[in-house]
């Protein structure tokens, strides 16, 4: 009977078929648990509020137009007591307030911009977020298609090794023929 155990050519082809087999590549995952991690920041990111007292800018204004108010305020009084002889009277404090609030009314009319500007920064900053997750995603699939590649070179090799022991084979048993 023939035994292939004693064909040298068919163990060799033998050997490099389970170094082949052994070979497998294996998917890595690398960017899984980025995306993960960027998934769950984007879905449990904080509905936008906006605090008019924690905004700086806001702040800012505040303590200018505040500044400003009071200085107009001031020279609206001085204007109008001027026109009594320098004595303060009614008149001059309510002309010195109308000012005053004139300036605080030019505070709230800014609120809406910072509330816009606030809701911009806040919405830049879900879209950089959502342009990362993207990004993750595109180098996961390209690191899966890389795989794919590689695997799919991994079976013609394993193929080919196959072929190679069964033509040894196949040599082999002629020969002893």
């Amino acid at each position: 009977t023939y035994s292939p155990t004693s064909y040298q050519t068919y163990q060799q082809a033998l050997e490099q078929l389970k170094q082949t087999q052994g070979q497998t590549p294996n998917y890595k995952g690398t960017y899984d648990q980025h995306i993960k991690d960027m998934y769950e920041q984007i879905a449990g990111r904080d509905k936008f509020s906006y605090d008019l007292n924690a905004d700086a800018l806001y702040q800012q204004y505040k303590n200018q137009y505040t500044t400003q108010g009071k200085m107009a305020m001031m020279d609206t009084m001085g204007q109008a007591a001027a026109l009594t002889g320098g004595y303060g009277n009614s008149y001059a404090q309510n002309a010195g307030q109308q000012a005053y609030h004139g300036y605080l009314q030019q505070l709230n009319d800014v609120v809406p911009e910072l509330y816009g500007l606030a809701l911009g920064q806040y919405n830049a900053e879900g879209d950089r977020m959502v342009q990362q997750f993207g990004m993750l995603g595109d180098m996961a699939d390209t690191e899966y298609g890389r795989y794919q590649d590689d695997l799919a070179q991994h079976w013609q090799n394993l193929a080919f090794q196959k072929q190679q022991a069964d033509d040894a084979y196949n040599r082999g048993f002629a020969q002893w023929q």
